[in-house]
């Protein structure tokens, strides 16, 4: 394993640094997880991870349409519940704001669906919540015929479900998965071994000990993964967790998960050798995963097939899973094309083009609740084009 030596981000060092010390190496996934997420100096905390471009975008910061083509459709979900008092559209990781903003005024334009609908905010950081208000301010909660807009945890959204059995309506999270810890294990001829950081002269240190905790080794049975010598997986058991919770606020509805990643078969293949853990720095690719901490953004690819699992065991099936392409274009992306500048349809592009945004990532659908079928994001974008499922 290669040495690194620590950069940047002073404040964050020393709290490594000291938590190695204490006790011993650390489990990469507690490494990632106090970068992105410690109270005070984490990327994320800190408000660096909004997907606002300073070094990544997310689907919602490219064009303005992907929120108004995702009220869109769940407009059309109330409708499918038979338009209910209460529709909740809870969105986890809502980053800048910036999509709730676009889903908020398009569904002001369908005044008997604004009416029902409550949009749900669910951030954890400090900074990030507050430009969210601020940006979600004007003209916005408890205008006439506006949508209602609050913020909570999913704790309490839990505590809340559990005293209604649950609420009718949609979760939706962009680009949330892949930011969960990631336990990176490797094959050896002595069997797994699991990459621990260490700090050896100021450096840190990449280093093989044994699995970390008895839930990972039960985790990767469950998934009958046994990398082969050489072999780096990188696998997050939080993120399947995250789903199974999650999925329980919902008594009947849709919970909509846009990401990259792919199957267990092809995300972990013994051909890919090196795993999908990767670092981006001011929009660029970082090789080194340990430097700058809390001042990169930490990313790997999701298993769907991890995901599935967890959404059936919490009383799910899969109502579908397309490419983002096939999703935007099925809910009318290309509506007003050619009305837009050049800028505008290159940002469009970006969003729907299999070779850019609109085919690295993946839309699944999971339904709750014998919710109906018949979602227009999931049907053929073209009569002549059968609709896909996927099969991860």
């Amino acid at each position: 394993m290669n040495a690194v030596a620590p950069a940047a981000a002073a404040s964050l060092e020393p709290i490594l640094v000291d938590a190695i010390r204490a006790a011993g190496p650390i489990p990469f996934a507690r490494f990632m997880e106090i970068c992105l997420y410690h109270p005070e100096h984490g990327y994320y905390m800190r408000g660096l991870g909004g997907g606002g471009g300073r070094d990544y975008l997310t689907s919602s910061g490219v064009h303005r349409a992907y929120g108004t083509l995702v009220a869109r459709q769940a407009a059309e979900m109330w409708r499918l519940l038979g338009t209910p008092a209460r529709f909740r559209f809870v969105e986890f990781g809502p980053g800048e704001g910036r999509f709730a903003r676009d889903v908020l005024e398009a569904s002001r334009s369908d005044r008997p669906f604004a009416a029902a609908l409550e949009y749900v905010l669910v951030e954890t950081s400090p900074a990030l919540r507050e430009r969210q208000r601020r940006l979600l301010a004007p003209g916005g909660e408890g205008a006439a015929g506006a949508p209602s807009v609050s913020w909570n945890t999913l704790e309490g959204l839990e505590s809340e479900a559990d005293e209604r059995d649950g609420f009718a309506g949609c979760l939706f999270a962009n680009e949330v998965l892949d930011a969960f810890p990631v336990h990176r294990v490797t094959g050896t001829p002595e069997g797994p071994r699991e990459v621990h950081i260490d700090v050896e002269n100021g450096v840190f240190r990449e280093k093989l000990l044994p699995l970390s905790t008895p839930d990972l080794v039960e985790d990767l049975d469950a998934r009958g993964l046994a990398p082969a010598p050489g072999q780096i997986v990188d696998v997050a058991p939080a993120a399947a967790h995250f789903v199974g919770r999650a999925a329980r606020l919902l008594s009947r509805g849709w919970f909509v998960l846009v990401d990259y990643g792919d199957r267990a078969e092809d995300l972990f293949h013994p051909a890919r050798r090196r795993g999908t853990l990767r670092a981006f720095h001011r929009h660029r690719l970082v090789d080194d995963v340990l430097a700058r901490p809390g001042e990169q953004d930490l990313t790997a690819h999701v298993d769907f097939t991890a995901v599935r699992r967890a959404a059936a065991t919490a009383g799910c099936e899969v109502a579908g899973q397309v490419s983002q392409s096939h999703f935007l274009l099925a809910l009318g992306a290309l509506e007003g094309f050619e009305a837009q500048d050049l800028a505008g349809r290159e940002a469009l592009k970006d969003l729907v083009l299999p070779d850019r945004m609109g085919g690295a990532f993946q839309v699944l659908v999971l339904a709750r609740g014998a919710a109906p079928a018949g979602l227009r994001g999931l049907s053929a974008p073209w009569r002549d084009r059968p609709a896909g499922k996927g099969t991860a």
